[in-house]
């Protein structure tokens, strides 16, 4: 459906089409920018996507295609020669010191290579380090414990596997396709709701992380641990999850702000305080880390509007219906009022469709009845 949107709006135009996604994560547009020639803007919080989206672009695939998975799997082993020696031993720390050493020169050696092999190392790395990792899973599926033993799996074995996640990719996205123009990506790894492109754009696409449990820091913590091993973890924003909600010091203001940009923000948060006295918490936990992320969402946007060009297609915006405790979390209410409220219409493109809650059906311990398909859709706003 975006795909025929962009293609409609880029032929009302004599220039590629500017893009930006403020809330990329992995990229899913990536691949066909690089195949119609747009310049896109990919930013996200977390540093892990914006290293291994950096080996999805086209001049990663072609430098892949050349030198081949083989020799490249040679050159990373080669990299991290007496990794397999390494004593494995219990830890407290999500990796062990002597593999940490050993990954992070692997990633230090990387930058020596040109830039586009350098870039499939990182990723190569990245996307193997969960098998040099200490950790264990608790009751929430998205909460992750440092300590204990690492997998019985060999480097050469873990990056494998790594190289053969790219291949499919490349196949999926690249092989298969006989005209590729090549686009200008620009990866970033800073709060959206404080940086910008450098430019006016014709299109922001974006979807909003979950709303709900999920804590960043937890899911993605042995590859944060590793790229802050390796000097490259500089992004001080917390995600949001649990640590960013206590001592938040803006909550009276940040709470006046979201309400006032959205009637139903205010109906929820109060329905959410309601159910926090039933259970017999006491604490305004949940208001506050509704009201942190709701506050971040609108100034995210904000801020994409602000670089919209006059003669603009408007912001497309996906969303997946959360829930807390039951109550359903809309998302995308929240942000048709709070666009409404600047200026924008705001409606949804059909069709809507269910998708699997991958799993995280437990984002309460207290309610375990929450559906786990949730509805997702496509929204369009424009002035």
């Amino acid at each position: 459906m975006l795909s025929s949107k962009l293609t409609d709006t880029e032929h009302s135009r004599s220039r590629p089409l500017v893009l930006y996604d403020p809330m990329a994560g992995t990229a899913p547009l990536l691949s066909l920018a690089e195949r119609c020639g747009y310049t896109v803007y990919f930013n996200d919080l977390n540093s892990l996507h914006r290293y291994v989206n950096a080996a999805k672009t086209l001049p990663s695939y072609l430098t892949f295609k050349k030198i081949g998975p083989a020799k490249l799997l040679s050159l990373v082993c080669g990299m991290t020669s007496g990794l397999d020696r390494c004593p494995r031993s219990a830890t407290e720390e999500w990796i062990e010191g002597p593999v940490l050493e050993k990954l992070t020169l692997a990633w230090k050696k990387s930058e020596e290579q040109n830039d586009s092999i350098a870039a499939l190392i990182k990723a190569i790395l990245l996307l193997a380090i969960r098998n040099f990792s200490s950790f264990v899973k608790t009751k929430n599926p998205t909460w992750l414990k440092p300590g204990g033993l690492r997998p019985k799996v060999s480097a050469e074995q873990a990056f494998r596997s790594a190289i053969n996640q790219l291949d499919v990719f490349y196949q999926h996205v690249y092989a298969k396709h006989s005209t590729i123009k090549g686009g200008r990506i620009v990866l970033t790894d800073y709060d959206a709701s404080q940086s910008a492109p450098g430019c006016r754009v014709d299109v922001v696409i974006t979807s909003p992380p979950f709303c709900n449990r999920v804590d960043w820091d937890r899911i993605y913590a042995p590859e944060h641990f590793f790229l802050n091993a390796a000097g490259v973890w500089h992004t001080k924003t917390e995600f949001l999850g649990t640590t960013a909600v206590r001592g938040y010091p803006d909550f009276d203001l940040e709470f006046k702000f979201v309400t006032e940009r959205s009637d139903y923000l205010g109906r929820f948060l109060k329905e959410v305080k309601k159910r926090q006295i039933r259970s017999e918490r006491r604490s305004d936990y949940y208001v506050k880390y509704f009201t942190r992320y709701f506050a971040g969402l609108f100034r995210a946007f904000d801020m994409t509007a602000s670089v919209l060009s006059e003669d603009n297609a408007g912001i497309y915006f996906v969303v997946q219906d959360n829930t807390h405790r039951g109550l359903l979390i809309q998302i995308n209410q929240a942000l048709a009022e709070s666009l409404s409220g600047q200026g924008f219409r705001v409606r949804p493109l059909e069709p809507s469709w269910d998708r699997h809650h991958l799993g995280l059906r437990n984002i309460s311990k207290r309610y375990r009845h929450v559906n786990p398909k949730q509805r997702e859709s496509i929204w369009h706003a424009a002035r």
